[in-house]
């Protein structure tokens, strides 16, 4: 009785209520069991509709919401129109955005309210503000926790200050100056004899594979000593393969409120999940299992990376990381530093190929810097080259590394513009969305601009002037607030030293008739399909 009182509507009178139950009792009393059972599953599916009208059982009402985004069906809420939009989940959100205004909602099974918000403002909020009370949660954490533990991208409170202490410690100046003399260009130059192949066969190919194996071997280096040799190995990576499928399920999952009991319940998904979670565990514990196996000797003879960092913290009580949470950390850094820097490469290049005069004026920059050499320097990367900075990061505007993320609130909050956010709530943003948001870029939002990114100035080096920088609340692709992207600077110099090397070699050229690439459906934002180039000895 309790439940079916649970269920009436605020709006029913007693007097109704009285009424209803007279003429129940009396029908009642002519009735089987199996009769009477089948009356109250329908009452209680009645009742149930009746307060969850237009949303996600569970969910709790938001008339102060109303005309916030598209109207739910009883007990399912948005789950049709999130299942419907499919591998088009950013251009319906995207939609929701230009039909709604700056904040939308929707709710799901399961997963209950989405409250989405698009300006600056509320990122600010989010992200910096209130940040103590904005976390992953067990949601997400739950989702990922095959892929990625425990790790930097869902820890919060002192598990997260812990990756993110100490992972600070090897992203330094020092390190970036040996990064961009040495390893960024040995990469590049290894790129280079690839594309020497490509061009002496005079065929297309697949540019954006190519970028992905150059940002794996340089970040398989970096974080774990891993040289994964992808770049000049033909055919497919096992890692890389089963990272993408990965990434790929992930996204899966945030869209599919059942993805637990379809993976229990198909066997070939629920092999393929496994297997590939076995490659990324097996990688990241061969690695760590030979650096624990390393002598003194062996340890001085080669660079510091992150593994020596994580290998080597120690808690307040003397213990360290285990091998799994070890693992987390290869993992996490992995999805950050390989897939983000050679997806924005990947749609950056195919911009240059579009737009013949973004090129041109990339040429007139670095010869005007290098003179046709490749003595590359951190400071003439991060001081005189405004352009190439500026075509880079107004390609992560328009495609952002992470394109849609979300957290959850923890207790009751109210958002500048006055937007009531309930605990458990949770509060989506997507980058790419705001991104192309002209009350926030202006009517040219959705267009590539290099130029919004530059500052006049007869001083400079560069015939380009000097770079202009954004608040990191209106321009979000590396993060914001205590969370902002450690290795903001590193991809931003691997992007520019790998673009510099390559377009002082090399022409490329689409291949004819080639379509407009769109994003994946994935938690990065990769191109849906193969970028097909060829390239030329320049």
């Amino acid at each position: 009785m309790s439940i079916l009182l649970s269920l009436i509507p605020s709006s029913v009178s007693i007097l109704d209520l009285q009424r209803a139950i007279d003429r129940y009792m009396v029908w009642a009393q002519n009735q089987s069991r199996l009769e009477l059972g089948a009356a109250a599953v329908g009452l209680l599916l009645v009742g149930a509709m009746l307060k969850w009208p237009d949303r996600a059982i569970g969910t709790r009402a938001r008339p102060d919401l109303k005309g916030k985004g598209d109207r739910g069906l009883p007990l399912v809420g948005n789950l049709f129109h999130i299942i419907r939009a499919g591998e088009d989940s950013l251009w319906y959100l995207d939609s929701l955005f230009k039909r709604y205004g700056n904040v939308v909602t929707f709710t799901i099974p399961g997963a209950g309210r989405f409250v989405d918000v698009n300006t600056p403002e509320a990122m600010q909020h989010i992200l910096r503000d209130n940040f103590e009370n904005y976390e992953k949660g067990d949601f997400f954490a739950g989702m990922f926790a095959d892929v990625l533990g425990a790790g930097i991208f869902v820890a919060n409170g002192t598990t997260w200050r812990i990756h993110r202490k100490t992972a600070a410690n090897i992203f330094t100046t020092r390190l970036y100056r040996d990064l961009v003399q040495h390893a960024f260009k040995e990469s590049a130059n290894e790129l280079g004899q690839v594309f020497d192949k490509y061009t002496d066969r005079g065929v297309y190919f697949d540019l954006q594979n190519e970028f992905t194996k150059l940002t794996l071997d340089a970040f398989g280096k970096l974080t774990f000593g891993i040289d994964f040799k992808a770049l000049l190995t033909e055919g497919h990576n096992e890692f890389g393969d089963a990272f993408d499928y990965m990434t790929n399920r992930i996204d899966q999952r945030l869209l599919n409120p059942f993805w637990r009991l379809g993976e229990a319940i198909f066997p070939s998904l629920r092999k393929k999940v496994t297997t590939s979670v076995e490659i990324l565990n097996r990688y990241a514990y061969i690695a760590i299992e030979k650096r624990r196996k390393e002598t003194e000797e062996e340890r001085e003879v080669r660079p510091k990376d992150l593994l020596d960092h994580f290998i080597g913290y120690k808690y307040e009580d003397g213990s360290k990381l285990t091998d799994e949470e070890l693992r987390d950390v290869f993992v996490n850094f992995m999805i950050a530093g390989r897939d983000t820097t050679s997806q924005a490469l990947t749609w950056m290049f195919w911009l240059v190929m579009k737009y013949p005069q973004t090129e041109a004026k990339l040429l007139e920059e670095i010869e005007a810097v290098f003179r046709g050499t490749d003595e590359y320097t951190y400071e003439a990367l991060t001081q005189d080259m405004p352009y190439t900075k500026a075509v880079f990061y107004e390609t992560l505007r328009l495609f952002p590394p992470v394109p849609k993320n979300g957290k959850v609130a923890v207790n009751d909050d109210v958002l500048p513009d006055g937007t009531k956010i309930y605990a458990k709530d949770v509060v989506g943003f997507s980058t790419y969305c705001m991104h192309r948001n002209p009350e926030v870029w202006g009517p040219d939002a959705a267009e590539f601009v290099p130029e919004r990114w530059l500052l006049e100035d007869p001083k400079a080096k560069s015939p380009f002037g000097r770079f202009k920088n954004e608040s990191l609340f209106k321009f979000n692709s590396f993060n914001a607030g205590p969370r902002l992207c450690l290795g903001q600077t590193f991809a931003t110099l691997e992007a520019m030293v790998t673009t510099v090397y390559l377009l002082q070699n090399y022409r490329f050229e689409l291949q004819p008739n080639h379509p407009e690439p769109i994003p994946k459906p994935s938690v990065t934002c990769p191109m849906k399909d193969p970028l097909m180039v060829r390239v030329l000895k320049r």
